[in-house]
């Protein structure tokens, strides 16, 4: 089983480099045929919601595709995918950043309904849902 680092996933998105893309796209083929066994994680996938909204500039609804191309991908192994799947929905669908939405889905997959927390995201994220409180502590 090998590793996808978030760079992979770039540069198969931001089509830079005619050669990496190439390269990257060959990857795809192979992993999506099953020729080869990849796995990656939620960090991996904050860091590329993080680098195309920031470096690359990218809006939200592009941003949402590519990381639900990546969940969707056969043969991508990723121990958190419902989460992860969940959170860009609700990453989608408010105007919240994509941690947040992240850390609400977990929450929920953890049987919790509260959050300690400073962060005034999470009243959007009650709003819209009525399933989680916000509390300072």
């Amino acid at each position: 089983m090998i590793f996808l680092d978030t760079n992979i996933f770039i540069r198969y998105f931001t089509q830079e480099d005619e050669n990496i893309s190439a390269d990257a796209e060959a990857l795809f083929y192979k992993i999506v045929g099953g020729e080869i066994a990849c796995f990656t994680n939620t960090m991996v996938i904050a860091e590329i919601v993080w680098v195309l909204e920031k470096y690359y500039g990218w809006e939200k609804p592009e941003v949402c595709d590519n990381i639900e191309f990546i969940l969707n991908t056969p043969n991508i192994k990723i121990s958190e995918r419902k989460i992860l799947q969940s959170g860009v929905k609700t990453y989608r669908e408010l105007n919240i950043d994509f941690i947040d939405s992240y850390n609400y889905e977990y929450i929920k997959a953890n049987n919790s309904s509260e959050i300690y927390s400073y962060d005034i995201h999470f009243d959007k994220l009650n709003k819209a849902y009525e399933d989680i409180e916000r509390t300072v502590p």
